[in-house]
């Protein structure tokens, strides 16, 4: 642990220590009482290894609040347990039905005409909704499908980031806006929220299978089968039909790298995912 705590920061220490103490928990409610305790003693743990320099930094009360605030802000992103039950704990938040009925009725009426492909009239219903409840994240990512459906991606993307300054860790939101982007041709920011979707979600084979198309895209082929790898992993371990498309995109990669005398690269990246390439 030490050699990999090396040249970090004290907080980043503590949060990291930290993890150790909140990785076997599986429970929301026992997460928030278990961080106090886990970061207090993780401080303890790193400050008995710790320089001179670090025991200094926390000499005074404010270096110890400071301290001890900095690791707690830090743990979702150093802890991916932290990170997956905060996220399915604001899941039961937003991904459910309004409190207000009539709200409800606008989104069901919605969802009816979706079914039909009659999205026009699915947007009216959904932006009804809305208006009834702003924070309806069902209604809002619904409205950006109906949107994206018929193409007009401007739109889809303004309601996708909508639904993402209610709920930043959205999946649906964030997996549609990173597509919507791609059809726009903005290329930054379908990878920026591939890669978010890959952090928050490290189990979902969709945040690598389309970072790995935008990457690809972009020319980054050794990044684009790394992602493309995992993802073939995954829905090959989960027997999902959609490794037919991952081994599609494979063909279509391996056959542009061996026009570009790249070979080497696809041994080297298919022999440290464990995949093995048909000739």
């Amino acid at each position: 642990m030490s050699s990999i705590l090396q040249g970090q920061t004290l907080s980043e220490k503590i949060a990291i220590n930290a993890c150790e103490y909140l990785d076997s928990i599986d429970n929301y409610s026992i997460l928030q009482d278990s961080i106090q305790p886990s970061i207090t003693a993780a401080m303890a743990k790193v400050m008995m290894e710790g320089t001179m320099e670090e025991r200094k930094q926390i000499g005074t009360i404010e270096g110890i609040r400071g301290t001890l605030k900095e690791a707690f802000d830090m743990l979702p992103s150093s802890c991916y347990n932290v990170r997956r039950l905060k996220i399915e704990d604001k899941k039961s938040q937003f991904y459910k039905r309004s409190d207000n009925q009539l709200a409800n009725e606008h989104f069901d009426k919605g969802n009816d005409f979706m079914e039909r492909d009659d999205y026009k009239n699915a947007i009216k219903q959904f932006k009804s909704a809305i208006k009834i409840e702003n924070g309806f994240v069902y209604a809002i990512d619904h409205l950006a499908i109906s949107y994206r459906r018929l193409e007009n991606y401007k739109s889809a993307i303004k309601y996708y980031k909508k639904s993402l300054e209610i709920f930043p860790e959205g999946d649906v939101a964030l997996l549609n806006i990173a597509v919507s982007y791609s059809f726009v041709e903005d290329d930054n920011n379908s990878i920026k929220s591939y890669k978010q979707l890959k952090f928050l979600y490290p189990d979902n084979p969709e945040g690598y299978f389309g970072l790995a198309k935008m990457l690809f895209v972009t020319e980054d082929y050794e990044n684009a089968l790394d992602n493309l790898f995992i993802a073939h992993r995954i829905y090959v371990d989960t027997n999902s039909d959609y490794a037919m498309d991952s081994e599609k995109l494979m063909g279509i990669m391996i056959s542009k790298l061996t026009e570009l005398n790249k070979t080497d690269l696809i041994e080297k990246k298919a022999k440290e995912h464990n995949i093995t390439i048909e000739n």
